[in-house]
């Protein structure tokens, strides 16, 4: 039960969208605004892997998914747990990454903002609530188990349990 509450206290902290925070992804860019950390470029009201170039043209500004992991705003928790969890846990993590590097191709502002691996299992925070939908089912389809998964529209949050002995 305390680790639930703590999960939930944790949720309520990060949640994108709260009580003082901002949503990164209402601000208007100029066109050819270019992001420094991540490279994107944003052109027709997107943000897209831009070509590289050798000198950049246009402003210079962090895109939304920059700025979100820099205020550590997190659109949603997974967490894996379990025997399975532990024995298997680099086919797990495989698996995750793959499922990011498909989705970043698509959806450039969908990321991975961290990883923490423990006792517990391994718990991954991402930028949007469509990630974690998407890994977690995919981790479900891959390896089996129990996918638990939760959604609250109104904060932009998902979190998803997954279990497996």
């Amino acid at each position: 039960m305390t680790k639930r509450l703590h999960l939930r206290e944790t949720i309520n902290k990060q949640k994108r969208g709260g009580i003082g925070g901002t949503n990164q992804r209402s601000i208007k860019y100029p066109s050819n605004t270019w992001c420094p950390k991540c490279n994107l470029l944003y052109q027709d009201g997107v943000w897209k892997q831009g070509a590289p170039l050798k000198k950049k043209t246009g402003l210079e500004k962090l895109c939304p998914a920059c700025l979100q992991v820099r205020s550590g705003q997190i659109g949603g928790i997974i967490q894996c747990s379990g025997a399975f969890a532990d024995s298997h846990r680099q086919e797990l993590l495989a698996r995750i990454r793959n499922v990011e590097k498909q989705t970043q191709e698509e959806r450039p502002l969908e990321r991975i903002i961290g990883m923490k691996e423990g006792r517990d299992g391994i718990e991954i925070s991402t930028t949007t609530e469509h990630l974690v939908a998407r890994i977690a089912k995919s981790i479900h389809r891959v390896f089996g188990g129990e996918l638990e998964l939760k959604y609250a529209p109104e904060d932009k949050f998902a979190v998803a349990h997954w279990h497996r002995e």
